[in-house]
């Protein structure tokens, strides 16, 4: 055992808690990490300058579009996660719905009517102008009691219309008439 241990220092045992507390002593204290609040899309709080109007038979020319009933669906998304644990991001697919068996009707004097595919209840109600050019129709009231937002949809070969309510966003297509 003499042969093993030649050239190690044997230090004394109240040395080594010194050593070792001192490294100790040394390390800092972990910050804790606040992250930014989630805030969820809501539309825009009402003020003198975005003052919502009542839909009317005298509706500006530019929302002619969007008048007529459109079938929807939940489109399939994808989306990452972090993964802090593993150090590793994780992909989330969802392949949307499809076609749902429903109807939303936007007409021209301010009404709307969304045959639900989700409860499967006529919801009967009234729109109005939101001021937003990207989302100029709100429905008061649709589905789940919410407000939803109506605006055009950015790729017009795949879908007309897109019905938002700020968490949850749906596909139309002009039922052609």
């Amino acid at each position: 055992m003499k042969g093993l241990f030649n050239g190690l220092k044997i230090l004394p045992v109240a040395t080594c808690m010194l050593v070792a507390s001192a490294s100790f002593a040394q390390s800092k204290d972990i910050e804790v990490f606040k992250a930014q609040e989630v805030i969820p899309d809501k539309p825009a709080t009402q003020n003198k300058n975005n003052v919502k109007r009542p839909a009317s038979s005298k509706v500006t020319g530019n929302l002619n579009v969007f008048f007529g009933t459109y079938y929807y669906w939940v489109p399939g998304t994808s989306y990452v996660v972090p993964d802090y644990s593993r150090k590793q991001e994780v992909i989330h697919t969802s392949a949307g719905t499809g076609v749902l068996p429903g109807s939303i009707r936007i007409n021209a004097d301010g009404t709307y009517v969304w045959n639900s595919s989700w409860d499967q209840k006529i919801i009967k109600g009234k729109w109005q102008q939101t001021g937003d050019k990207d989302y100029p129709i709100e429905m008061i009231h649709a589905q789940e009691q919410k407000n939803w937002q109506v605006g055009l949809h950015d790729r017009p070969k795949e879908a007309d219309i897109y019905i938002k309510d700020g968490s949850t966003w749906y596909c139309g297509k002009k039922v052609k008439q």
